[in-house]
């Protein structure tokens, strides 16, 4: 070594401590297998008529895409598992958030897939029934994702079931009874699909103001009410992405698109889940307040 370029054993000892080599072998081993079956399913069994070389180029793309996805998210477990030690936390085994992007991953790959190779022709019907089984998947595994990064941000790890569960329920009400009419043309402030147009798409126009007030309004209080009986923020992201997920059947109903369906599930976890965390955290901050900490 250089002078000017010293050794750095801080870092060979951060890769020990987080054991990267070990969660790359992981990794390495994922994304060769998970290439291995696409090729598999959809090259080397119906057959193509590219080469067979080009197939394997596209394998080896996905199995180094897949392998870096998977060992950065090792990784980032494993660094936060390790920072909650260092604060005197416990990270415990596992968590719901952490089996429900496990499971949410599954479904969100195998069902499509398995709807393909069994189905030639799909009806609309068909098509729409596919699209919001793993849509649902698909809020499962982004609502299990936020709620571990809002656990992150707040290095909180004291989950409270109840609290969750009953924050889930009525936050769940309050964004689908507004929108119940909706699907049969009745009287109705609006549905989650538009919601999710007028927040993530900057289109004001496609949700009613009244409905933007109820979902994200009641969103925020409910939270706030959360953070005032001492549950963490991650409490409120879970009663949004338990929302979001519930209310799937009313968007699929209301729009008949599967296009809709799956970027509703895609960004209502996140929309509601996100309004309800902020009121958590600031019922947190008016609780702390109010008892002069």
């Amino acid at each position: 070594m250089s002078a000017d370029r010293p050794d750095r054993p801080g870092v060979a000892a951060l890769v020990a401590e987080l054991e990267v080599r070990r969660h790359a072998r992981t990794a390495l081993a994922v994304g060769v297998g998970f290439a291995a079956v696409v090729f598999l399913l959809f090259a080397y069994l119906p057959g193509t008529d590219e080469s067979l070389a080009f197939w394997a180029g596209l394998s080896f793309v996905l199995a180094f895409s897949v392998f870096g996805l998977v060992a950065t998210v090792l990784v980032g477990i494993a660094a936060y598992r390790r920072t909650l030690e260092v604060r005197g936390r416990e990270p415990g085994r596992r968590s719901p958030s952490t089996l429900a992007i496990v499971f949410g991953l599954l479904g969100w790959v195998l069902v499509p897939v398995v709807a393909t190779l069994a189905v030639d022709v799909p009806s609309p019907e068909f098509r729409l029934a596919i699209a919001l089984l793993s849509s649902g998947f698909v809020a499962l595994t982004v609502g299990g994702i936020g709620v571990r990064a809002v656990g992150a941000l707040t290095l909180e790890h004291v989950w409270r079931p109840p609290e969750a569960l009953v924050g889930a329920v009525v936050y769940t009400t309050v964004v689908a009874a507004p929108a119940v009419g909706c699907p049969s043309g009745g009287i109705c402030l609006g549905t989650p699909d538009s919601l999710v147009a007028a927040t993530v798409g900057l289109q004001a126009s496609a949700a009613p103001p009244a409905y933007a007030v109820v979902a994200l309004g009641g969103g925020a209080v409910i939270g706030l009410g959360l953070g005032l009986r001492g549950a963490s923020p991650p409490h409120g992201f879970f009663a949004g992405a338990v929302a979001a997920l519930s209310v799937l059947p009313i968007v699929a109903a209301a729009s008949g698109e599967p296009d809709v369906v799956r970027s509703t599930a895609l960004y209502l976890p996140v929309v509601l889940g996100g309004v309800a965390a902020v009121g958590n955290a600031a019922g947190i901050a008016a609780s702390r307040s109010l008892s002069g900490d």
